[in-house]
């Protein structure tokens, strides 16, 4: 359901019902996806937003698993935190990730009504 550009030049194309994210050329030719559905590390459930960092990382808020995972540029996992719940560092329905030019995420916690900020990954 989200699309970023990566620093490369390349399209990610956030499934929602696919449960992962697809690359792209930006004339719109497909290169790849990555992740497969389920709550493993590396696994996705239900991403629906995305964003990268100026290092080529993707963070993938994903509603599914109720957190957000990293991949490196060429979409191998790296990294993941969060889990259900309404605690700080948890999250009930992330459905939007950013980044700070400072390098702070900011992840929208829906169902929690917050906005969650993160300082390191």
């Amino acid at each position: 359901y989200d699309v970023t550009v990566t620093t490369n030049d390349q399209l990610l194309v956030a499934d929602f019902d696919h449960h992962c994210i697809y690359t792209f050329t930006l004339d719109g030719n497909y290169v790849s996806k990555f992740a497969t559905r389920g709550p493993g590390r590396g696994q996705l459930s239900k991403p629906i937003s995305l964003t990268t960092d100026l290092c080529g990382f993707v963070l993938v808020a994903e509603v599914g698993n109720n957190r957000v995972s990293i991949f490196n540029k060429d979409g191998k996992f790296v990294h993941c935190f969060g889990s259900r719940g309404s605690d700080d560092g948890k999250f009930n329905g992330p459905c939007g990730i950013a980044l700070s030019p400072t390098g702070n995420i900011y992840v929208s916690d829906t169902i929690n009504t917050r906005v969650q900020i993160f300082s390191t990954y």
